[in-house]
């Protein structure tokens, strides 16, 4: 048999693994070496693909796909710098426990170290990034080897999806020549049915944790990416032990669209002030931390029983103060221990925290609406969601006003960010990503400028699908968050410099080169209006703001509350 013959049945068991194991998308940057598994892979009738030129785009473009499907997706790139530029979206799946498969194309054993264009070492390039690195053999002409890639493909698969989840990546040398047979059919291979459990937890445990949690003062604490099956649980148990739920934006919760009085939106703010009199017997905290500083130094500095529910086994307590891991799914948990008999506590404690959360709120309403601020846009932007909408925020500044002011909502959207590795890079790709999903849904995107400055060929994507996604931009040229932090407390061109990052870039020209639709907001009632009329295409919403000035109001809002709660509880 001819080496295309072998190569093409090589790679075509390949890529029935991974469709046994789970592969539905698949994302392609091409190159040359990748030709035959990028040829067959975008032919394959069971997965969708999207071709991204820039592969950095294209990493975290199949970031927002596994986010949105929560199944693995395939990766795929040529030799050379092109697999390196896929590292910062792989270590952020690998933190925020995404399954991706990544396939690089490789030279052959014969070239390397050898002085051959585009060749560099790549066993291993990811590192502690990725659960697991083959270096696959070179195709052969036999009914093993072609047995081999097909398990080699479904194994990889299948364990981006064992808990932790995370990427794996698949390394693959070929020799040319380099273009498939597409005609030939798929090799036939022995196919293996995989099934993936939950970890449950016995009935007496559960008892036990009945007993522990019942008549106590206890908080549950809800990070990022919250199973969403788990949330109407989470509240019926709440609200049994009354107890209440401080959940960060990306949980989903406060925009489940369930109005319990056991969600505490406001903890970010009070608990700046409160630390020492709010003191619970029991803490249980699910998952990845939240994203609110004043939350985790709070949860710091606590004494009482410390709970952290995992379903992925990680041991996420970066303040050391758990005191019981419970590595359990969170539906299974939360559903055996409605069947018990929880005990609730005392009236006040719940109370309490209803009663901060409406100092804060009241507060909020004697802001300025008029005024054209960052906090405003933010408020705006979730103000105008409508039912089953997706919205990604970015990191640094926006993120944070989220956790600040988002209330408990009456509509359900659902809300994702990056906050594994919680950088700024790859955020638009990622946002275009979860749009790809379904071009019906309404997706927005909130980026500061410099996180899109940092993504500016992600948009290619919105214009090369179409993608529906409203990319709400705020620009206070540089980066704010600085700002707000010590490091403005340096000398002001040492700042200016190395922190405030001014580029002075601005976004229409941008817009335009990608025949994106442009829009610049200059008043509160106009970005209502933008907002509140749903688009089909992809378009940009840009509004400058000044940092200084918006620093100046968010601590102007914090000393506002530090008085009121300084007089109503302090005194």
């Amino acid at each position: 048999m001819s080496h295309q013959s072998s190569m093409t049945n090589y790679i075509n068991a390949l890529i029935q693994g991974l469709i046994d194991g789970g592969v539905r998308q698949a994302v392609i940057s091409p190159g040359s070496r990748s030709t035959p598994v990028s040829i067959l892979l975008h032919q394959c009738p069971e997965v969708t693909t999207y071709i991204d030129v820039d592969e950095r785009s294209a990493g975290f473009f199949a970031l927002g796909l596994s986010k949105v499907y929560q199944e693995p997706v395939a990766l795929v790139c040529t030799s050379g710098t092109a697999a390196a530029n896929y590292l910062p979206a792989i270590s952020e799946a690998n933190q925020s426990n995404l399954p991706l498969v990544v396939l690089t194309a490789d030279r052959p054993h014969e070239l390397r170290d050898s002085g051959a264009p585009q060749t560099m070492n790549q066993l291993n390039l990811y590192g502690a990034q990725v659960k697991q690195f083959v270096e696959l053999a070179l195709a052969e002409d036999s009914k093993e080897m072609y047995q081999y890639a097909y398990t080699q493909g479904v194994k990889s698969t299948t364990l981006s999806q064992v808990l932790p989840m995370g990427p794996v990546h698949l390394n693959i040398p070929l020799r040319e020549p380099l273009l498939p047979d597409n005609l030939l059919p798929r090799p036939i291979v022995k196919q293996v049915n995989t099934f993936i459990g939950k970890t449950e937890l016995s009935s007496e445990i559960t008892n036990s944790l009945s007993d522990e949690w019942s008549n106590k003062k206890g908080v549950f604490v809800v990070g990022p990416s919250f199973n969403q099956e788990a949330i109407n649980l989470l509240i019926d148990v709440s609200e049994k032990l009354g107890w209440p739920i401080l959940a960060d934006p990306l949980a989903n919760i406060r925009t489940f669209g369930r109005k319990s009085e056991t969600i505490s939106p406001y903890y970010d703010t009070y608990l700046r002030y409160m630390k020492k009199e709010i003191t619970p017997d029991v803490i249980v905290r699910f998952g990845k931390s939240p994203v609110s500083k004043p939350l985790n130094q709070w949860l710091s500095s606590l004494t009482g029983a410390y709970y952290l529910v995992e379903s992925q086994t990680e041991w996420l307590d970066s303040s050391k103060m758990m005191t019981t891991l419970i590595a359990s799914d969170e539906v299974s948990l939360l559903s055996q221990l409605l069947s018990k008999e929880l005990l609730a506590t005392e009236d006040n404690w719940l109370k309490l925290f209803k009663t901060l959360d409406k100092l804060v709120l009241e507060t909020m309403t004697k802001q300025d609406e008029t005024f054209l601020s960052e906090v405003m846009i933010t408020q705006v932007v979730y103000q105008t969601m409508t039912e089953n909408d997706q919205l990604f925020v970015s990191n640094s500044m926006p993120i944070r006003d989220l956790d600040t002011y988002l209330p408990v909502m009456d509509t359900r959207f659902s809300i994702y960010g990056n906050r594994g590795v919680n950088g700024i890079d790859g955020v638009t790709s990622t946002a275009l990503g979860l749009a790809a999903r379904n071009k019906e849904m309404n997706t927005r995107l909130l980026i500061g400028d410099l996180a899109c400055f940092h993504d500016t060929t992600g948009l290619a994507m919105a214009k090369k699908y179409q993608l529906p996604v409203t990319i709400i931009l705020v620009n206070n040229d540089g980066g704010g968050i600085f700002s707000m932090l010590s490091q403005k407390e340096l000398p002001k061109d040492l700042f200016d410099d190395l922190f405030a990052t001014s580029t002075g870039v601005t976004f229409e020209h941008v817009a335009h080169m990608y025949d994106i639709e442009y829009v610049s907001i200059h008043s509160v009632s106009q970005l209502h209006e933008v907002l509140s009329k749903k688009s089909t295409k992809p378009r940009f919403i840009e509004v400058f703001t000044n940092r200084e000035e918006n620093a100046d109001m968010r601590r102007q809002f914090q000393e506002q509350v530090k008085k009121a709660i300084e007089r109503d509880f302090l005194c």
